[in-house]
This record gives structure tokens, sequence and C-alpha cells, in this order.
């Protein structure tokens, strides 16, 4: 009979070299400051208008688009998605 491994095997053959991965990820972590993101957010011209439309029509619109949605009868135009997905750029 032989044996020819030493050492831990299976899931734990590499816990060692793990944890040392994560003790050196853990100080690099601590070491950088943290980036702050800056959030922002850019709204069409018809979410402007959603927005800053009045209370009440606005309800009324989302009630019918919540309906619809509900219906099964709400639909999206993926040619005009597309369109203006290239316009803004965010292709």
């Amino acid at each position: 009979m032989g044996i020819d491994r030493t050492g831990p095997v299976g899931p734990f053959r590499f816990a060692g070299s793990q944890a040392e991965h994560a003790r050196q990820s853990y100080r690099r972590q601590q070491a950088e400051p943290a980036a702050t993101p800056e959030d922002s957010i850019n709204l069409s011209s018809a979410a402007r208008e959603v927005a800053n439309a009045d209370p009440a029509e606005r309800d009324e619109l989302v009630r019918r688009i919540r309906s619809q949605v509900q219906a099964g009868t709400y639909r999206v135009d993926p040619d005009v998605v597309a369109r203006q997905m290239v316009e803004r750029g965010e292709v």
C-alpha cells in the first residue's frame, strides 16, 4: 500500500491560501479610502412631464398603465426603445 498525497484533502486543501487571500484583501480595503460614487439620474422629456404633472393626472396615468399591465395589454415598441437608446448613447 502506498500514499501518494499528504496533508489536507478535499475542500480543505486550499483553506490556508484562501484565508491568507482574505486577510490580504481585507488589509487592502482598510488601507484604501472608499470611493464615494456620485449618484445621477437622467430623465427623458416624457418622464419630466409625468414627474411635473398635476397629481391627479399622474394618478390617472399610473392607474391606466397599471390596468394595462395587469390585463396583459401594455405593449412597449422595441424599435422605439432601441432607437432612443442609440440616440442617448446607451449602447
